[in-house]
């Protein structure tokens, strides 16, 4: 039977050092990758000893299902936040909500980086219970839109509010994390410039009639 790569954290201590390390882990990702932080920088901040570390984690990846978690409660946060904001019109929401996505990946752009790449690499972080979590908690944003569904022209007006979450995300998240490679360089426009285009787009998408 292979090595857990993490051991429950049950004790009070254990606990405590876990918390330790995930907050140096996010005050770490502030000025630098994931991949670019070492263990004994990650223990000195903590105030552990690399000991401590390795009788816990098997390696620095172990953390990222823990990280993968604080990542689940600071989106729904922020998505709260959001539910929370007085729209007054689908246009209104659509430029809102642009523009709030775009400032929370810049303000998260290191976490962000860390969590879009590493789910891909180490597919085994991201439990089913929490990809049907994280799907939930993107169609709250979806669900902003249909608030207005009568502004809203599209035949099945659910699945493009849809859409248009997954456009807004998908083209906001490239352009923050990735700038200078493909497929961002195809837009030659900066984020704040492809924030204002973008709502123009998925206000014709969602087939509204005062762009």
């Amino acid at each position: 039977m292979p090595t857990p790569s993490v051991i429950p954290a049950k004790q009070i201590r254990s606990q405590d050092t876990q918390r330790k390390l995930m907050a140096a882990v996010h005050h770490c990702l502030q000025s630098k990758f994931f991949e670019h932080i070492s263990i004994k920088e990650l223990c000195d901040h903590a105030g552990v000893s690399v000991g401590t570390f390795y009788r816990r984690f098997k390696n620095k990846e172990a953390l990222l299902p823990l990280l993968y978690q604080d990542f689940g409660s600071e989106l729904t946060h922020w998505i709260e936040q959001l539910e929370q904001m007085p729209f007054k019109t689908l246009a209104d929401a659509v430029q809102e909500i642009t523009h709030k996505t775009h400032e929370f990946f810049v303000a998260n752009r290191s976490l962000f980086r860390t969590i879009h790449l590493n789910s891909r690499l180490h597919t085994d972080i991201v439990a089913g219970g929490a990809l049907i979590d994280r799907r939930l908690l993107y169609s709250r944003i979806s669900h902003i839109l249909l608030s207005f569904s009568d502004e809203i022209n599209a035949i099945d007006k659910s699945a493009a509010a849809n859409m248009v979450i997954f456009t807004m995300i998908t083209a906001l998240l490239d352009k923050v994390l990735y700038p200078d490679i493909t497929p961002s360089v195809a837009c030659e426009l900066d984020s704040f410039a492809l924030c204002d285009e973008l709502t123009k787009m998925l206000l014709l998408y969602l087939g509204h009639s005062n762009v």
